[in-house]
């Protein structure tokens, strides 16, 4: 997409620290967890933009130095803003969230919570990797973009979506990548790769609280190898697994709020 953006809102990336601690989920089961957010603000895009100074007194046709009077309410120089996402009808922009974790990890659960703010028929498709926790998504209903040729994709505006990595059914655990001597961190690969816009998308809506995508993680990982069935990393009891659903849904919901 043409990185040429429009509006008067910039972009801005707000990056919340992975807050590492250790939890009791319900008592029984004791869990290491660590979350993450981004958030990414969109403008309306009909690729002009405002100049950021105004022109230059002697040479009207270039732009001005003066920093301290910046305002301008003219669209005569075209900016190059690489700090914006643009929306028009049809559009289809890059963003793809990509959840890993280092070389010391344990092996770990992941949750991703999709808050999608834009107006009607914004939407994404889904990562092979993932996929929705019930009751906790909304499908995109609409006619798919043209580009999307997999008859197949599933396309979504928000919600809940678990890591199943290639099971593409249960919970999958991410672990450090085994056998690379120095750098053994590993990802999920993408939550989704692309906001798509329908042709009906009405970009004149996109108003300073209807602008942003933001893609919240969860990682859960076992305290101790009791929370697995037959002393197997791979499979979790049904108790364990009930009570990490239990907290990731608590907390889809404080993210929600």
């Amino acid at each position: 997409m043409d990185s040429k953006q429009t509006g008067r809102k910039r972009t801005g990336l707000v990056v919340a620290l992975a807050l590492c601690c250790i939890l009791a989920v319900g008592g029984v089961f004791a869990w290491f967890s660590a979350q993450d957010s981004k958030t990414n603000t969109f403008v309306q895009g009909n690729g002009i933009t405002d100049p950021e100074v105004k022109p230059n007194p002697n040479r009207p046709t270039e732009p001005g130095t003066d920093q301290t009077d910046p305002d301008t309410d003219g669209n005569i120089i075209e900016t190059d803003w690489d700090d914006k996402s643009p929306l028009t009808p049809g559009s289809i922009t890059p963003k793809n969230p990509n959840m890993g974790i280092g070389k010391d990890s344990r092996p770990t659960y992941v949750f991703a919570m999709v808050e999608n703010t834009l107006p009607a028929d914004a939407y994404f498709v889904l990562g092979k990797g993932w996929k929705p926790v019930e009751g906790y998504f909304t499908k995109y209903s609409g006619s798919k973009n043209a580009a999307i040729t997999d008859v197949d994709a599933e396309t979504y505006t928000k919600g809940l979506f678990v890591y199943v990595g290639d099971s593409g059914s249960d919970w999958a655990m991410l672990a450090p990548t085994p056998g690379v001597p120095e750098n053994k961190a590993n990802y999920t690969g993408e939550l989704f790769d692309k906001i798509y816009t329908s042709d009906g998308f009405d970009a004149t809506r996109i108003t300073d609280d209807k602008n942003s995508i933001t893609v919240s993680a969860y990682f859960a990982a076992a305290s101790g190898d009791h929370e697995y069935a037959d002393g197997s990393k791979n499979q979790l009891t049904d108790e364990a697994k009930k009570e990490i659903e239990a907290n990731v849904k608590k907390w889809a919901e404080k993210v929600k709020a």
